[in-house]
């Protein structure tokens, strides 16, 4: 979606998990498309629209992640979700933070510390955050990685 409303300068703008609706066949659908919120205490409205929220559409891209990841619902737009991973892992107790019943149900520990890594690089606010494309690769590359490996291990 950002590569191809990108030249129109149309972000998302509100990515957010009850954004995201599934068809009969699990396909995903977004809604609210390019309904930015407005925040009226903003002294600069007229911010870089082309650069800041696509990059606002990859930090929330990477709180639907944790939110996924670790079963836990988002409220303050994820911040409290954010520094709780963060902690978690800085105190390298990375497997606590991932929901149970991922666990419990076979989800493999592995591709969960590589989405984890994924959402991670999202949401952090100290280095350039990757563009969308970057990330939609990483993913991407775990999903061929996983149909590879299950691919080799068929009899």
């Amino acid at each position: 979606m950002h590569h191809e409303l990108k030249s129109d300068e149309i972000p998302h703008g509100n990515l957010k998990s009850s954004n995201i609706l599934f068809k009969d066949d699990m396909e995903p659908c977004l809604s609210e498309y390019g309904l930015m919120p407005i925040n009226p205490h903003d002294p600069n409205p007229t911010n870089d629209q082309t650069t800041t929220p696509f990059k606002s559409d990859v930090h929330a891209f990477g709180v639907i992640l944790l939110e996924l990841l670790t079963g836990k619902p988002v409220q303050d737009n994820g911040s409290g979700l954010s520094k709780w991973v963060t902690s978690i892992v800085k105190e390298e107790w990375t497997i606590e933070v991932f929901d149970k019943a991922l666990i419990v149900e076979g989800a493999s520990e592995e591709r969960m510390v590589v989405l984890l890594q994924v959402a991670l690089r999202c949401i952090n606010s100290t280095s350039t955050p990757p563009t969308i494309a970057e990330v939609s690769a990483m993913i991407s590359s775990l999903k061929e990685e996983e149909e590879r490996s299950m691919t080799s291990s068929d009899p």
